[in-house]
């Protein structure tokens, strides 16, 4: 379905629920039975205009297939110590290609044109991004989508562990700007007498919008690598995919966004810093101010340095410390994370404080600067992305000592 088609569909669902509405009644006054009129011819011209959107995108995918059977048959691996491929996680099928296997496989790569590799290749988020869910997207604020339909992919095992990552919800998105609302809420609800004036609450807000950021590199590989031994298409594969994952944990974390960078977590207006003697009275202040703000602690972003710290200082001093034990800490399930500070910790309700939006495609491109003079090829790998703290009141860092 195209992104028209989409939008065609969403637009109906209102008028749709409007028209219920009104049919429901039992005596319509004369501009009601109007409006049924209006909605009803509105829902046919946009019934029409959906229709034609189907068979223009069913004749375009028709013109797609026809093109890539075009497309002359892959040759066969001449490595005789070639192994297979990953296996996909279970319920998504086929198999996970490497990165580089979706430019060897493109019509471009295997017939270059004028002795030049400059091939750009899409992959699907899953093949580089690992961590995109398979529940509903989540849109802040619940506004509609401007960017077109999201795109679910299933989740893969990824070689190198990036646990914040694994951790953080991720949505797949296929637009530049994501909006979001961050609603002012002020509750005047109060006790009255009956038939005295009864107060009002406000609840305004600005829409708002992030941008996507690119997080990319690049790195030069002889032709023949990639052609003849698919086997190191599985290391090229873990070098720019575990670089750029390592680059994203980083920069969602730690990012100043000075510039045009992007916003990191630590970075962010509105998150607060715990009181107390040392960490462990601070995160238990955290988890209280999180608690008094009407949010669920789900996680604790800590220096795995810090975390086995706080074991061997029960362990050392003798005794039994129930406050860390089996991966939490006071009940909360503790992440562990490199890219974050020693000394430092993130106590959070994660789940509805921060999400990441991640472009629904990634990039692969293959470029042959000197074309016949040379058997490099460089290879970029690129992902679009943005961290987005919706609600930072339910955020609160530390910074205090291991006791």
């Amino acid at each position: 379905m195209s992104a028209y088609a989409a939008r065609l569909k969403s637009d109906m669902k209102p008028l749709l629920d409007e028209l219920r509405e009104l049919n429901d009644l039992d005596d319509p006054s004369d501009e009601q039975k109007s409006d049924i009129d209006r909605i009803t011819q509105t829902l046919a011209e946009k019934k029409s205009q959906y229709d034609k959107a189907i068979e223009r995108s069913t004749k375009t995918a028709a013109a797609e297939t026809m093109y890539d059977a075009l497309s002359e048959p892959a040759p066969q691996p001449r490595a005789i110590s070639d192994r297979a491929s990953a296996p996909a996680a279970s319920g998504n099928g086929g198999e996970v290609k490497a990165l580089s296997s979706y430019l060897l496989d493109s019509r471009e790569f295997k017939n270059p044109r004028g002795g030049m590799y400059n091939v750009s290749s899409q992959a699907p988020i899953a093949a580089l991004y690992p961590y995109v869910e398979r529940k509903a997207a989540y849109i802040p604020g619940n506004l509609n989508l401007t960017g077109g339909p999201l795109q679910i992919f299933g989740p893969n095992t990824p070689r190198v562990p990036h646990p914040f990552l694994d951790f953080l919800r991720t949505v797949p998105y296929n637009g530049y700007a994501v909006p979001y609302l961050a609603p002012v809420f002020t509750n005047n609800a109060a006790d009255v007498a009956l038939g005295q004036p009864k107060p009002e609450s406000t609840n305004t807000g600005n829409v708002q919008t992030v941008n996507m950021h690119t997080i990319a590199h690049w790195k030069e590989v002889p032709r023949q690598i990639l052609t003849y031994y698919p086997s190191m298409r599985s290391i090229i594969d873990d070098e720019l995919l575990g670089g750029v994952l390592s680059k994203v944990e980083d920069i969602i974390i730690n990012s100043p966004g000075t510039g045009n960078t992007m916003l990191g977590i630590l970075a962010t207006p509105g998150i607060d810093t715990a009181v107390g003697a040392d960490m462990i009275a601070q995160i238990l202040n955290a988890l209280g101010v999180i608690g008094t703000r009407g949010g669920t602690p789900d996680g604790i972003l800590m220096n795995p340095s810090d975390y086995y710290a706080l074991i061997a200082s029960a362990y050392t001093g003798n005794k039994y410390n129930p406050l860390t034990s089996a991966g939490r800490f006071a009940g909360v399930p503790v992440v562990l994370e490199g890219s974050l500070a020693a000394g430092t910790t993130i106590v959070g309700d994660w789940n509805r404080a921060v999400a990441l939006y991640v472009g629904d495609t990634a990039n692969v491109r293959a470029t042959e600067a000197l074309g016949f003079k040379s058997n490099l090829v460089t290879i970029l790998s690129e992902m679009d992305c943005v961290i987005l703290a919706e609600r930072p009141n339910l955020l609160v860092k530390t910074t205090g000592a291991i006791p």
